[in-house]
């Protein structure tokens, strides 16, 4: 468990500069403004409320946790947004499980699809500006993962720091 929990945190530090984007115009965005900004705590509940809402609603077997600030530019730079991906056993028949996750999630709340403006790879879901998506763990066969991605609104510096395990408060 501790290689596969180092691999998780690994790998969201490793995200860190891939978040979505914005396919709109340049615009000014409302996270620009500092009285827009979301406080540390806000930023990680954000992120970190939902994760373990969903784990509580779905049976989730060997489950780890993980969650990091993002910077929301190539830069590293602000803004931040927080970031979380939970890691769990699959099944032999991950499809059945996958589904179980999107409609709880569905059930608290949550509409499919990224939010206006966002772009997106694979199946998403998002919920007050929260963006999930749910599948196969690339870096750990027979695992799944929940990623989760907050607001770009934390003007905090998080340049340098590393993931979180939350994996206490996922159980």
């Amino acid at each position: 468990m501790t290689c596969r929990l180092l691999s998780l945190l690994l790998i969201a530090l490793a995200l860190g500069g891939c978040g979505m984007f914005d396919s709109g115009s340049s615009q000014d965005h409302p996270f620009d403004h500092p009285e827009n900004a979301l406080a540390d705590e806000q930023t990680r509940a954000q992120v970190v409320d939902p994760a373990v809402q969903v784990v509580r609603a779905v049976a989730l077997d060997d489950v780890t946790g993980g969650f990091s600030f993002g910077s929301c530019n190539d830069q590293g730079a602000s803004a931040f947004q927080g970031r979380v991906e939970v890691a769990f056993k699959l099944p032999a028949d991950p499809s059945r499980l996958y589904a179980q996750i999107r409609d709880a999630m569905v059930q608290q709340g949550w509409t499919s699809g990224a939010p206006e403006g966002q772009v997106v790879h694979g199946d998403a879901l998002n919920r007050d500006g929260v963006t999930a998506t749910v599948g196969p763990r690339a870096a750990d066969p027979g695992y799944g993962a929940l990623q989760l991605y907050g607001q770009c609104r934390n003007t905090g510096d998080h340049g340098s720091e590393g993931a979180v395990d939350i994996t206490g408060q996922l159980r």
